[in-house]
This record gives C-alpha cells, sequence and structure tokens, in this order.
C-alpha cells in the first residue's frame, strides 16, 4: 500500500481515496479499516489530501467511523447513501466538521439520492461534491443545474466521465 500510494503522490495524482466500497473495504473488519487509514495518512503525509469513505448501512457506524477517521487527520469524507436499508431523504441529511463528498451509488445501494437532497445538501458549507456512479446522466445533469460552482461532481464510472466533464463537472 505505501508503494502504490507514493506512486500516485509522485504521477501528481491530485489526492487519494481509501475504502471505497466497491473495493475490499466492505469485507474488511473495522480494525483493518482503520490500519488502512492510518497507514495512509502516515504514508501520505500532507502531500495530497487523503478522503476516506466511512460508509456502513448502520447511520450509528457511519458516525462513528466518520468521527474517527476525523480524528485520525482524514482531509475529508466520502459519504455513501445507507446500503441495503433504502435510507428515506431526511435521513440522508446528516454531516461532521470536515468537507464530505456524497456518494450516488445505486446499483450497489438499492437507492438513489434524491436531487432534492443533493441540492439541499449541497448548501451546507461541509459538503462538498459528489461521487455519482449511477451511470444515469439525466440524473448528472439535475445535479449539475441544482448545485453551485463550488460543488464538485465527479464521475464515478469510468464511461461517463468526459460526458460528466461536457457538463461542467470536476473529473
Amino acid at each position: 500500500l505505501g508503494e502504490i500510494l507514493d506512486w500516485y503522490v509522485a504521477q501528481g495524482t491530485d489526492g487519494i481515496l481509501v475504502l471505497v466500497t466497491t473495493g475490499e473495504s466492505s469485507t474488511m473488519s473495522h480494525e483493518e479499516d482503520a490500519a488502512v487509514v492510518e497507514h495512509t495518512i502516515r504514508v501520505v503525509d500532507g502531500r495530497v489530501p487523503v478522503m476516506v469513505g466511512s460508509g456502513s448501512n448502520c447511520t450509528a457506524t457511519q458516525i462513528e467511523k466518520s468521527r474517527l477517521y476525523q480524528s485520525m487527520g482524514a482531509d475529508a469524507l466520502l459519504l455513501i447513501s445507507p446500503y441495503y436499508n433504502k435510507a428515506n431523504a431526511e435521513g440522508m441529511y446528516r454531516h461532521l466538521d470536515i468537507p464530505c463528498i456524497l456518494y450516488n451509488v445505486p446499483g450497489r445501494t438499492g437507492c438513489s439520492i434524491p436531487v432534492s437532497v443533493v441540492e439541499r445538501l449541497a448548501r451546507h458549507p461541509n459538503i462538498a461534491g459528489i461521487k455519482e456512479a449511477s451511470g444515469d446522466m439525466s440524473y448528472a445533469m439535475k445535479i449539475a443545474r441544482c448545485v453551485g460552482p463550488d460543488f464538485a461532481l465527479y464521475s464515478g464510472n469510468d464511461d461517463i466521465t468526459v460526458p460528466i466533464l461536457s457538463i461542467g463537472g470536476s473529473g
């Protein structure tokens, strides 16, 4: 992991994201998650921002993990909508003290973050953007229209990165 982190930083990456739900993190223990975060933050050593996925289908666990990663020095959090439980719109409106990126991946969670919720969250000073991985360009265009210029729209799917960029996306 250390070698991979050093390589990415040396290549000029803008930041590091660890514990994404479509990677190994969904099969790791909480202790393993914390060890990855600690190691990543130590190796990166402030050279680029470190964002950590703190998702869970349990709200209390997501809050606990988010606070832990924040205290460990994470620069931002990636917050997935609670998977399996299909949270309602009001249940998705929560935050912490560091920048947070929403993660819309309904193919994995069973529900999409409603555009109205993204629009509401985009006004919160700690919500900095969204990783949009539904593959639905209509949804992405609605998001692009309802958020301000300081709200980042990232493609979560390689095949729609260029279309996301064409509607004002950030990467």
